[in-house]
């Protein structure tokens, strides 16, 4: 049944769709002990089986300050959780016959072209070689390219050569921004490793080269009309600003507001509409996007993709079926390494007994930095997405955890 846009859709009891209200419910108490132990403000959590909605509960507040409680319409900063979106969008370019997964990128973003690798040196005075590859679609969907973040801390001099050149500010176009990427030198030669990157924010130069759009509006037309996703943007409307969600972090034993919902910079337009990070978006906005994948491409009759690009997509796609741990991914990532491949569109578990927490093969979904975290059990036939805002996400196991308590609760 169709459900209303802005909104949940109708639920169900778990057991219509195969699963134990009373083992479901545990997922409550667990939630609540986070808000309780003030480790978090507030979540919430969506179960669908089958396309349908078996579980939803919001837990504490999305602004503790002035006691807002967390609600399905609140408005998250979604950050990485942009990334599925992006490439799903770059997905309907490569259904088009607008380019091939192994092109040389140059051939659409010629300031790809004369790539370098860095091979010593400082960040003040590289040494570099000519890249052995280019840079592909595929090497870009699977953080396989070469690129980096530039995140504070780590010290690896191309990291440094970012974080000196400002690369990926609010205050450069997509265009500017890969010009300014294609003159850095790369971490590792295109597809001989991973490392978590830029590569998604280059999608959205792509998009627009291959489209003759702007990136965000190829999205609000390709993908946020097409699935009714009214609350999904890279600024929050003034008239929609009372819901954005404050966000927090815990440096010091209790929670202190991080960034005030009522003075955020998702409050006004940025230059930069970052594929990567950028997006902001609510429960059911997520779940409609999730529900789609999960929908092998389609919902409530808006097709976005084909089923076998679906299928394609969501395989793993890291050289000789290889997991992130085997490709040298270490330092950061939205998911755990070993037994986990990355697909088009984001992880996807390859091993379910070497990955640390129980999940089904075929398993695929992102995490964003503020905890937000959605996944797709093809096996099982069940889309769940969790909100939160709290940084940095990956400090409490609440993810790996949710993913037990909604498995443990299958009966069928």
């Amino acid at each position: 049944m169709p459900w209303d846009h802005g909104a949940l859709p109708e639920p169900v009891t778990p057991e219509s769709e195969g699963m134990d209200s009373e083992r479901l419910s545990l997922v409550d108490g667990y939630l609540q002990g986070y808000v309780d132990q003030e480790k978090l403000a507030g979540s919430s959590f969506a179960v669908m089986r089958r396309g349908r909605l078996v579980y939803y509960n919001a837990f504490g507040h999305a602004r503790r300050e002035t006691e807002q409680p967390m609600a399905a319409d609140t408005i998250h900063r979604i950050y990485s959780m942009s990334k599925p979106i992006t490439s799903v969008a770059l997905l309907t370019l490569y259904e088009q016959g607008k380019f091939q997964l192994d092109d040389p990128i140059e051939k659409y973003l010629p300031e790809f072209a004369e790539m370098r690798v860095l091979t010593g040196g400082s960040a003040a005075q590289p040494v570099t070689r000519h890249a052995t590859a280019s840079i592909t679609p595929r090497h870009i969907m699977t953080h396989t390219a070469g690129l980096t973040y530039g995140f504070e801390g780590v010290p690896h001099a191309v990291d440094e050569i970012y974080r000196y050149r400002k690369i990926g500010n609010d205050k450069q176009t997509l265009a500017e921004f890969t010009e300014a990427l294609g003159k850095a030198p790369l971490r590792f030669d295109p597809g001989t490793s991973w490392n978590y990157s830029y590569g998604t924010d280059v999608q959205g130069r792509l998009i627009e080269a291959l489209s003759g759009m702007r990136f965000d509006d190829y999205l609000q037309s390709t993908l946020f009309d097409p699935l009714g996703m009214l609350d999904t943007s890279f600024t929050v409307a003034a008239d929609k600003a009372d819901r954005l969600a404050n966000n927090y972090t815990r440096p010091r034993g209790p929670l202190e507001l991080l960034e005030d919902a009522t003075d955020s910079p998702y409050l006004r337009q940025r230059v930069l509409k970052s594929g990567g990070g950028g997006l902001t978006s609510t429960l059911p906005d997520y779940m409609r996007f999730g529900q789609m994948l999960a929908n092998k491409g389609e919902l409530d009759g808006a097709r976005v993709l084909g089923r076998k690009t679906v299928e394609y997509a969501t395989s793993n796609h890291l050289p000789g079926g290889a997991d992130m741990e085997a490709m040298g991914a270490g330092g950061f990532a939205e998911s755990a390494f070993r037994g986990v491949g990355f697909c088009l569109i984001g992880s996807v578990c390859v091993d379910p007994v070497a990955a640390p927490n129980m999940q089904s093969l075929g398993d695929y979904g992102w995490g964003g930095a503020a905890g937000t975290r959605f996944w797709v059990d093809p096996q099982e036939d069940l889309m769940c997405v969790f909100m939160t805002q709290f940084m940095p996400g990956g400090r409490y196991p609440v993810q790996e955890y949710l993913r037990h308590l909604v498995l443990q609760s299958i009966v069928d």
